[in-house]
């Protein structure tokens, strides 16, 4: 590898650690990707859930952005609660803070599907091809979800990490195939 690449993937492993935060311990870590395949899964559930004529009446903007935001708020009360646990109650407030920040993954989910959702209620974009960019990116952001990780911990990628992430990524979409046939 050149150093020329080598620079830029040093740099590239940089800003995500820095978006992830300098600090970061392994358990806020692990606790914030699984927030992410959670939030991706469902967010991708709701997406996968509505027609282009739930997007042309904004219906389907309000079940991504209200799926997103009752997940994110379910999470962070059932962390909150589970956590308390056994801690006193400035530990319990010093937790819930870092719980907040740990789900903000669930958040960042649902944002780019909201904004499809939009500009297909809007007619920007057809609905069909807002809903299927936004279905696209949820899986194209669970596929490389392995590749983060690897690059946060400064470890080398391989195949494996990779295809990892495509095996993620399918079996999310047979979770949201079977919520949708179970559920809707």
């Amino acid at each position: 590898m050149s150093s020329e690449s080598q620079s830029r993937n040093d740099r590239f492993r940089d800003r995500i650690r820095r978006r992830v935060g300098p600090g970061v311990t392994l358990d806020r870590a692990r606790s914030r990707t699984s927030a992410y395949v959670y939030g991706n899964i469902l967010v991708l559930t709701a997406v996968a859930g509505v027609d282009s004529a739930d997007i042309l009446n904004w219906t389907a903007l309000i079940v991504v952005a209200g799926t997103t935001i009752t997940t994110f708020l379910a999470h962070i009360l059932a962390q909150a609660i589970g956590q308390h646990l056994g801690r006193t109650d400035v530990e319990t407030q010093l937790h819930v803070r870092d719980e907040v920040r740990d789900s903000l993954p669930i958040a960042s989910s649902g944002s780019v599907p909201a904004l499809m959702m939009f500009l297909g209620a809007m007619t920007i974009v057809p609905p069909l091809w807002a809903q299927l960019i936004a279905a696209l990116i949820i899986v194209v952001r669970l596929a490389f979800l392995g590749i983060l990780v690897e690059r946060m911990t400064a470890r080398k990628s391989t195949l494996g990490v990779l295809w990892s992430g495509v095996v993620l990524a399918g079996l999310s979409l047979i979770i949201v195939g079977a919520k949708i046939l179970l559920t809707h």
